[in-house]
């Protein structure tokens, strides 16, 4: 999705083969259930972001992050288990009450993906 699409639309996702490097998906070595726990220690890092709820069958966790200009965007974070030892995280981040986004999706997005590249290793995608 381009830049403009995403900005207007208020929405942005990650994906396999999405043109920006940085809204790819990413792949971490570790149990999908350490990944899990390691989300939601995220609001206790960063206080920008707030545990709404952790689905553990599905593995899903939702967050709400409060960009610094005070908006709210509503965040799921999908972890797929490629291996017992290979997780794929996948994040759509969608602003709250507005229809344009201003780059706060893509920041979003790069916080939560930094908090899992300083604690598990990444590797190479499918």
């Amino acid at each position: 999705m381009s830049f403009l699409r995403r900005m207007f639309s208020g929405v942005t996702e990650t994906g396999e083969r999405d043109p920006d490097p940085e809204l790819r998906t990413r792949y971490y070595r570790a149990p999908v259930k350490e990944v899990g726990e390691t989300l939601e220690q995220l609001p206790a890092r960063l206080s920008s972001f707030r545990m709404v709820h952790h689905d553990r069958e599905r593995h899903e966790i939702m967050l709400e992050y409060r960009n610094p200009l005070g908006g709210k965007h509503d965040v799921v974070v999908t972890l797929f288990a490629v291996s017992p030892v290979r997780v794929a995280v996948d994040i759509h981040a969608a602003t709250r009450g507005k229809m344009i986004d201003l780059g706060w999706n893509k920041k979003c997005i790069q916080a939560i993906y930094q908090h899992l590249d300083d604690i598990h290793p990444r590797v190479s995608g499918a």
